[in-house]
């Protein structure tokens, strides 16, 4: 299964709340407003401060020339809550109106079964920043491990901040699914 194929729309993927699809065009206005909010971007490494409509369409074009892997619109009753990829990094964010609801961590559960499904990927890789407890607590629900610090740029904050560098195996996340079940 090729996620990373540019110029290809990932597959829907659905959970009990959710439905993941494809960005498009129309998503702009929302994924503008949403960057916007300094309450977003600080968290997240690529997004500048103030956001514009102009990077809103750069998103787009990176996205379908398949710079970003695979990214996924969340969306809950038809309305979009917040964006989710994994590229070299399982990466995501969500709109404030949506935070502590649950989910991001549902979202990330079918986005890593849908990448453990690929037989050759032995692991998947994200981080945060120290400061982003929310973020944090996603990834280690998902079944993320701690492997390091690290510094990013954020170019919302224009400063390099902090982070924490998070691994999950395939066999860690196999163990965890088979305790649930």
């Amino acid at each position: 299964m090729d996620l990373y194929a540019a110029n290809r729309p990932v597959e829907p993927l659905h959970s009990a709340r959710l439905m993941l699809r494809a960005l498009t065009p129309d998503d702009l206005p929302w994924v503008c407003a949403a960057c916007d909010n300094y309450e977003v971007s600080k968290w997240l490494v690529m997004v500048p401060h103030p956001y514009t409509m102009s990077d809103a369409k750069d998103f787009l074009a990176m996205d379908h020339r398949g710079e970003l892997g695979a990214l996924w619109i969340i969306c809950q009753g038809g309305v979009p809550k917040g964006v989710i990829s994994c590229g070299d990094e399982l990466g995501y964010w969500l709109d404030p109106v949506a935070w502590g609801q649950g989910i991001m961590t549902e979202a990330g559960t079918a986005v890593v079964a849908t990448l453990f499904s690929d037989p050759d990927r032995a692991e998947i890789r994200s981080s945060h920043f120290v400061e982003n407890h929310g973020s944090r607590r996603v990834l280690e629900k998902l079944g993320f491990q701690d492997v390091g610090a690290h510094l990013h740029f954020s170019k919302a904050r224009q400063a390099d901040v902090p982070g924490r560098l998070m691994l999950l195996t395939r066999e860690r996340w196999q163990t965890l699914r088979n305790v649930a079940q």
